[in-house]
């Protein structure tokens, strides 16, 4: 469960747009609205969902910025029952967000590039 939700999260923090840094506790809240669409309780990702991902990949430019914010999600990602993989590995296709995706099944937030 905690890879799903590390592979959801990781792709957040892989692009470079702004510099806006963000605490690990506004990542959280930024991410929350995205909730329900990964435990199927609704049929696609809210709006505030797709925003929130958007503003934490332009606030995480640097390599340190990325594995910091790939780590604080993967500790707050332990504590989320019933994500559905698919929808996690397809949501920033979901968002219409076009940023590399890094994602792997062994994702260890110090191999971010």
């Amino acid at each position: 469960m905690k890879i799903v939700f590390v592979s959801f999260f990781i792709f957040l923090a892989v692009s470079v747009f702004t510099t806006d840094g963000l605490t690990c506790e506004e990542e959280k809240t930024l991410v929350k609205p995205c909730l329900d669409y990964l435990t199927k309780k609704t049929d696609s990702p809210s709006t505030s969902c797709c925003d929130g991902l958007k503003q934490i990949i332009s606030s995480t430019p640097t390599k340190e910025e990325k594995i910091d914010a790939c780590k604080c999600l993967e500790e707050s990602g332990s504590d989320v029952p019933n994500l559905d993989k698919d929808r996690a590995n397809n949501l920033r296709k979901d968002c219409k967000i076009n940023v590399y995706n890094f994602m792997s099944d062994d994702l260890d937030c110090q191999k971010l590039d």
